[in-house]
């Protein structure tokens, strides 16, 4: 399939253009109270012999303070993404292992999202929303935080809850087609035109909801608790992705369940070593959801300062997972060999047994003007570079009987903050 950038919508510039202009008015109210310009480019990278992927992702925030109870933040972000993705999942017993074919994949997403924060002495309300838009996917959102400080700011609570109203393109499907005979979408173009017979637009409703704890117990340690949990629903299997069904080579567009219930609890410590000048790191996330989907992830970082506006840091990361209760590598099989047969089928490998390892490191320079602002404009100023490998191992997936070659990602980041 082939993709054309997206333009931005009239509701996303909107948006936009009223965040800005909210902004603008609130410098101009305060007379250049502090103003916070965040920009970061994210570039991840995925080689692999006929399905290499690459993605582009720049963005840029704005926050101002006109007065010290409220900040007005605006910003946008992109997702520049090129490379190719498999089109036909087949497992390793069907007669045509050449079923499997690659599609180019080219797109450009745009998002604009902007927020309001109240904050008072130990309590900070957020409010804020986003529009994205991309060839065949549209996004809006809402989203809510309520937070506050207790036991002398020793504790804080926060609930925060979030609401995405989703559009994806699909075929044209008649609603007495049995999912076997659908035929996933070829491409995005005309995705969204009302004068599109072929076209169809599938509405996907994400709720989700999240509590969090963070206490100090010491001036050394921190700790912190977090309960997520999501309720979705709508078409949540890929328009364009084919799984083959049977041993000829028949195939049919991937076809998961409408609903989908997840939840997940983190804990993550922290603890600074004075005679180091660092700290240290560590977090445990366990990860639950309908599908019967299980997973668990560990995490281990380190920083230390080596100058004071220099600071380094190490970090890895270990994850694994069950498969859904609906994945098998080869749904031509029977039971129990090659996995649950079923009115489902997936080709996505994310919904397969699978754990991944993750290492990396950044380095982060900040300075903070005295007397004198930097270079005479800027308060204080903060840039980071950094770069993650991050490998796959699958435990239960292949392309007709072969296994995948991209099991390796490179994940850099660069950062520059800037306080007026």
């Amino acid at each position: 399939m082939r993709r054309s950038p997206a333009k931005p919508s009239a509701r996303l510039v909107r948006l936009a253009l009223l965040v800005a202009l909210m902004s603008f008015w609130g410098i101009r109210a305060s007379y250049a109270q502090a103003v916070e310009l965040d920009t970061r480019v994210l570039f991840f990278h995925e080689p692999a012999k006929g399905s290499t992927m690459t993605v582009y992702t720049p963005s840029a925030d704005l926050t101002v303070r006109p007065w010290d109870f409220l900040s007005v933040s605006a910003g946008w972000e992109a997702d520049i993404v090129s490379g190719a993705s498999e089109r036909v999942k087949a497992g390793p017993l069907a007669r045509n292992p050449d079923i499997t074919s690659g599609a180019s994949v080219k797109d450009t997403r745009h998002m604009a999202r902007g927020s309001f924060t109240v904050k008072r002495e130990v309590t900070q309300l957020t409010i804020g929303g986003s529009d994205s838009v991309e060839n065949d996917y549209k996004s809006r959102s809402f989203n809510a935080a309520a937070k506050t400080d207790l036991f002398q700011h020793d504790t804080e609570l926060e609930l925060a809850y979030a609401r995405n109203w989703d559009t994806i393109c699909d075929a044209v499907h008649t609603a007495n087609t049995d999912p076997t005979l659908r035929q996933p979408l070829d491409d995005s173009s005309r995705c969204f035109d009302p004068s599109a017979a072929n076209r169809a637009e599938r509405p996907i409703r994400t709720d989700a909801f999240q509590l969090s704890w963070s206490q100090a117990w010491t001036p050394e340690l921190v700790t912190q608790a977090v309960l997520t949990g999501q309720l979705q629903n709508g078409l949540l299997s890929d328009p364009y992705r084919a799984v083959v069904l049977t041993a000829a080579g028949q195939f049919a567009q991937e076809h998961h369940p409408d609903n989908r219930a997840r939840e997940a609890l983190a804990l993550r410590a922290a603890y600074y070593l004075r005679s180091l000048k660092g700290a240290v790191r560590v977090g445990v996330r366990g990860y639950r959801d309908t599908w019967n989907l299980w997973s668990g992830t560990v995490e281990l970082e380190g920083e230390k300062y080596l100058l004071p506006w220099l600071r380094l840091r190490a970090s890895g990361r270990y994850y694994n997972q069950t498969g859904a209760m609906f994945w098998s590598d080869d749904y031509t099989g029977g039971e129990p060999v090659h996995g649950p047969r079923g009115q489902y089928w997936s080709g996505d490998r994310e919904l397969s047994p699978f754990s991944s390892f993750l290492v990396g490191g950044r380095a982060l320079a900040s300075w903070t003007a005295d007397e004198r602002r930097i270079a005479g404009i800027f308060q204080a100023l903060q840039a980071a570079v950094g770069l993650d490998v991050l490998f796959y191992a699958y435990r239960d997936f292949t392309l007709a009987g072969r296994a995948p070659e991209d099991t390796r990602a490179y994940i850099g980041t660069l950062s520059l903050t800037a306080l007026f």
